[in-house]
C-alpha cells in the first residue's frame, strides 16, 4: 500500500508529527533553515543509524558496519502546515537525501 500523496491531505486541522532523516553533513543548514520557518515553533533533533535500505549508496565502511550515520527531526504542527513546510524544503533541498514522513498525532502536549 502507498502513502498518500503529499497534494492529497487536505485536513487543515488535524495535527501532524513531520520526520526528517537526513546525512548528518547537513544539521546545520537544515536546522537553520527550520528555525527560520513561522510554522516551526520547536523541534526535536538526535542522531540516528539507517539500517538497510539503499545500500548501493553506502560507502564500503558502512556496508561493513551494516549501517549509516543519520540525523533525524521531528516536529509536530497542523497537517495543512506541514504540507506546506514540505514543499518549500522539497525546494530548498532537492537531491539532498532527506528522507520524511508524516504521521498523524493523536495527542501531544506538556506535562505540567
Amino acid at each position: 500500500m502507498n502513502a498518500p500523496r503529499l497534494e492529497d491531505i487536505e485536513e487543515e486541522q488535524a495535527e501532524a508529527l513531520l520526520s526528517l532523516v537526513f546525512p548528518p553533513a547537513l544539521n546545520d543548514l537544515l536546522v537553520d533553515w527550520l528555525l527560520e520557518q513561522p510554522e516551526v515553533k520547536g523541534f526535536i533533533s538526535l542522531p540516528v543509524n539507517g539500517h538497510g535500505g539503499s545500500e548501493h549508496s553506502m560507502s564500503a565502511a558502512e556496508k561493513v558496519a551494516g549501517y549509516r550515520k543519520g540525523a533525524m527531526i521531528q516536529t509536530h504542527m497542523p497537517q495543512k502546515e506541514a504540507c506546506e513546510l514540505l514543499r518549500r524544503l522539497k525546494e530548498a533541498f532537492h537531491g539532498s537525501d532527506i528522507h520524511y514522513w508524516m504521521t498523524p498525532l493523536i495527542v501531544g502536549g506538556h506535562l505540567e
